[in-house]
Formats: C-alpha cells, sequence, structure tokens
C-alpha cells in the first residue's frame, strides 16, 4: 500500500533580482503616500512567490537586506564604525508594517554580525563592540516583532559562539553556509533545529546521538534525502526548506512539490 507524506515548507530568505527600470516605476507610482524604496521593493518580490507557491513558513531578506540593516544603525561612517552603536528602528518599522500587509507569520532574513563587516573605529575593544553590535541587533529584531514579524533568520558564513549566545533564541534561528561536523555541532549547542542538504545528512545523523534535535530542515530535498532522514526521525520533525537565488521563478513552486513524498 502506497502512502503519501507532505511536510511543512519553510523558507530561509531569498536573493532576488534586481528590476528593470520600468519594473520599478510602475512599482514606485503605487507607493504614494508610503515610505518605500529599493529594499522595500525587494522584499516584497522576494515574499510574493513563495505566498503564491504556498509556501507553510515564509520569509522574506536574505544577505541583501544586510543594506538596510546598516542604513538602521547610528554610529557608522559607511563600512566603520565611527561613533557609539545605536538604531533608527522606522525603516525596518515600516518594511515589518508592509510585510504585514501581505501576509501573516513572515519572517526576515538578515546577515549575521561577522557578515556586515563593519571595521571598528571607535571602540577599539573587540569584547565592547561585539556587545554594542549585538545590542542594537536585538533592538531591531524587536522593532520588527511588534510590527508584526515572528521571528528572524540569521545567515551566516560560519556559526560564531559568540553571536549564537548572544542572538539565538526561539525566535531567531541561525542558517549556517559552513555545515562540517565543527559548526553544525556548534549550531546544535544553541538551537535544536538546524538546515542541511542532502549531502550533509551523513554528519548531521551522527550528531544525532549526541544532541537533541527537534526539527531538520532539509534544503532543496529530493526523495531519497528525506527518506534518509525518516529512517531515523519522525515526520513530524522534518521541513522542506529553501533559499531562493535570483533568477529561478519556478523555485518556490518547485519546493512545495518536492515536500510530498510517496512511501511503500
Amino acid at each position: 500500500m502506497v502512502k503519501k507524506l507532505v511536510f511543512e515548507t519553510i523558507s530561509l530568505g531569498t536573493e532576488p533580482e534586481i528590476p528593470d527600470a520600468a519594473e520599478l516605476a510602475q512599482w514606485v507610482g503605487m507607493q504614494r503616500g508610503k515610505n518605500a524604496d529599493l529594499l522595500s521593493h525587494l522584499l516584497e518580490a522576494s515574499l510574493t512567490p513563495q505566498i503564491d507557491a504556498g509556501i507553510i513558513h515564509p520569509c522574506t531578506g536574505g544577505i541583501f537586506y544586510g543594506d538596510r540593516w546598516k542604513e538602521s544603525l547610528l554610529g557608522l561612517s559607511g563600512d566603520e564604525i565611527t561613533g557609539e552603536l545605536g538604531v533608527n528602528p522606522s525603516y525596518v518599522a515600516d518594511d515589518a508594517i508592509r510585510i504585514r500587509k501581505i501576509t501573516s507569520g513572515c519572517r526576515i532574513a538578515v546577515p549575521a554580525p561577522h557578515t556586515i563587516s563593519l571595521a571598528d573605529r571607535y571602540y577599539h575593544d573587540e569584547d565592547e563592540v561585539c556587545h554594542a553590535l549585538y545590542t542594537q541587533y536585538r533592538h531591531l529584531f524587536r522593532t520588527m516583532r511588534d510590527n508584526g514579524i515572528s521571528g528572524h533568520v540569521l545567515s551566516c558564513e560560519k556559526p560564531l559562539p559568540e553571536e549564537l549566545e548572544a542572538l539565538a533564541g526561539k525566535r531567531v534561528f541561525f542558517f549556517s553556509e559552513s555545515r562540517d561536523a565543527e559548526s553544525m555541532a556548534m549550531l546544535l549547542e544553541y538551537q535544536r533545529a538546524i538546515a542541511v542538504n542532502g549531502r550533509d545528512l551523513a554528519i548531521l545523523l551522527g550528531l544525532g546521538e549526541e544532541y537533541e534535535i527537534d526539527r531538520i530542515i532539509l534544503i532543496d530535498p529530493d526523495n531519497d534525502d528525506i527518506k534518509e532522514v525518516l529512517r531515523n526521525y519522525d515526520p513530524d520533525c522534518i521541513q522542506v526548506g529553501g533559499y531562493c537565488s535570483a533568477g529561478d521563478e519556478k523555485y518556490w513552486e518547485n519546493l512545495v512539490n518536492s515536500a510530498a513524498i510517496s512511501l511503500e
């Protein structure tokens, strides 16, 4: 007898294409009376295909949203910290309100602190500048949650223990490009959910004996990847996830299709 399983789908962010002038001009014409710029458009353009495809847990933003994060930080001159860090929350509040009008329960993907690469010209103390930066991240997170965002995905090249210690939590999920054994183990020290590709499964399943894992997000899986995890975890522990690169118009639709498999 064939049994069909359909897994929840979850977005971890996206990298949208820059719109052409005609598309952007048409969109700008619809924004009268609103605070809007290119980043506002990219947030909307990243989110709409997810909603149309039926992604259960949408997430807009991505590495590109680091520009808004830096725009919201006070004490910067370009990419340099030249004064005491603070925040202007109005930009991210406007973004959150805009997204909430499109859908509820959406998250925002943001580059992790080390990824935005700010040079310290003010504090001259690594611990102090990190503490100040993490504090501003938390302020911006809270502003967006207060205005309807359900949580954040922090995209990082490699997880850093000090960032995990300061920022990981129920509403902040770390998504790492590096998924070797050391990186995965570090993530699992601070969160019980982890996102992996099929090629990472052997490492992850080995760590499952040492760490408690409540949720495995399989990125762009095929049927064999899902079946491999099912041999070790219940279906309720599995989600099918993705991070869309620019130019793939069918990405989210294909991801939803991949979340349904048949078992004999």
